[in-house]
């Protein structure tokens, strides 16, 4: 094929060399290249302004996400610091059951999923003592005992993790009869 390509060229090469391409082609080429890079060039200029919008918008929703988790710890730290100042065994001692509750509150969320309703009556029950907890903290900030009412939210907060870990027992409890019953059945 490559051998009858280059004898027809070579018979034919008298012909070939005359032959001019039409008027202008060169021309048309070359406005064709022109407009296709332009319209490269358009569609790169819009995606670097679509670009440039979502930086933007990520830089704001950082910022802001950043500003709240700030505030929200430095409000954490300035309670601690005043529970400190009355009486920092305490103090320490309410930061720690503060944390227990809030695991607590995490393993049962994640163990109860495969009970809503009865994690609905848990937080029902949680939910009154997390009230009683807010309003020991608002009161704490205007009591002439402070010492008295922190203890108060501490006891308060053990209450909780009580509660907390006979709800994790009836969950656990309940979940092993399910698997029981599953088993027994295979």
């Amino acid at each position: 094929m490559k051998k009858d390509l280059k004898a027809f060229v070579s018979e034919n090469r008298a012909a070939f060399d005359p032959a001019n391409p039409p008027p202008g082609l060169w021309q048309r080429i070359a406005d064709e290249l022109d407009n296709r890079e332009q319209s490269r060039d358009e569609k790169a200029g819009i995606r670097k302004i679509w670009l440039t919008h979502i930086l933007k918008v990520a830089a704001i929703t950082f910022l802001i996400g950043t500003a709240g988790i700030l505030v929200y710890f430095h409000g954490k730290r300035d309670a601690y610091i005043d529970y400190s100042r009355i009486n920092p065994d305490l103090a320490a001692e309410q930061q720690v059951y503060a944390q227990l509750v809030t695991q607590k509150k995490d393993s049962i969320a994640f163990i109860a999923t495969s009970n809503p309703a009865l994690y609905g009556e848990f937080s029902k029950v949680l939910g009154q003592m997390e009230t009683n907890y807010e309003m020991l903290k608002q009161e704490f900030a205007k009591s002439p005992n402070k010492e008295l009412t922190l203890g108060a939210m501490i006891r308060n907060l053990q209450a909780q993790i009580d509660v907390l870990s006979q709800q994790m027992d009836v969950l656990n409890y309940i979940n092993g009869t399910k698997s029981q019953t599953k088993d027994e059945q295979i």
